[in-house]
């Protein structure tokens, strides 16, 4: 069966800067970030002529362009006199943008892979920044990780409500490393959370969000333990690498 795309609202409890034009602008934007992110214009392509496209989408010239050099400073678009605009391979993508992640169609092949490799970067990069932060938190950090994991209650079914919980929790603890490089990978993790809770979370198949495992890592936060904290965040991961594993094998069988 086919994962269809939740209607629940995943917003954030943080601002992040976006990006994009607002107004018809950001609509046009958008309408071709899905067209290219699902195929419509596949990687390695040259899209229509801008005329074409003035023409289909009801748009300005100006718009138009202006949603090109936004998609081209996404990575999707590339444009040279000889040829127009191409569509650009994959692998130039910025897949650690949140628009560019959530243009996919939520059952489009690709989405596999994305789910996988962002929970493979996050194994990596969580539990170090967890050791990191039950050292150099203040006690404001400390507090507001620790109220995080409390507050998430997956048996009430509330996933809006948990997702802004796990944010908080995930992005302070970047915070609290006091690490500058560390706080600017604040846009990745909200984006692999994303992933994971459309293509992941929410998925019937899956166990909810633990509430004990995050508990385990504020209270190792809370208690300067680093070792532990790093060891309670690697073992909480474990599950998402699993959840991903399974919904990747799904793909070949």
């Amino acid at each position: 069966m086919k994962n269809t795309p939740s209607l629940i609202d995943l917003t954030t409890p943080f601002d992040v800067a976006s990006p994009l034009p607002t107004g018809v602008a950001r609509e046009t934007v958008d309408t071709l970030g899905r067209w290219i992110a699902n195929d419509r214009f596949p990687p390695g392509g040259i899209i229509p002529t801008e005329p074409q496209l003035v023409e289909t989408l009801g748009v300005s010239r100006t718009t138009l362009r202006d949603a090109i050099k936004v998609l081209s400073g996404k990575g999707l678009l590339r444009t040279a006199r000889r040829y127009g605009t191409r569509v650009t391979p994959v692998d130039e993508w910025n897949l650690l943008d949140g628009d560019v992640v959530a243009w996919h169609q939520a059952d489009h092949p690709r989405m596999r892979r994305i789910f996988a490799e962002t929970t493979e970067v996050r194994t990596i990069l969580e539990p170090a920044a967890a050791e990191l932060a039950a050292h150099r938190a203040t006690e404001a950090q400390r507090a507001v990780i620790l109220d995080a994991a409390r507050t998430m209650h997956p048996e009430t079914g509330d996933v809006a409500a948990l997702f802004r919980a796990d944010c908080a929790f995930h992005v302070t603890i970047l915070e609290a490393t006091q690490n500058q490089v560390m706080h600017q990978m604040r846009q990745l993790i909200l984006t692999t959370l994303r992933v994971s809770y459309e293509y992941g979370v929410m998925r019937p198949a899956h166990d909810p969000v633990s509430r004990a495992g995050h508990l385990k890592v504020a209270e190792a936060i809370a208690g300067r333990d680093g070792l532990a904290a790093r060891a309670a965040m690697s073992a909480m991961l474990s599950r998402n690498a699993r959840m991903a594993a399974s919904y990747w094998n799904e793909a070949a069988g």
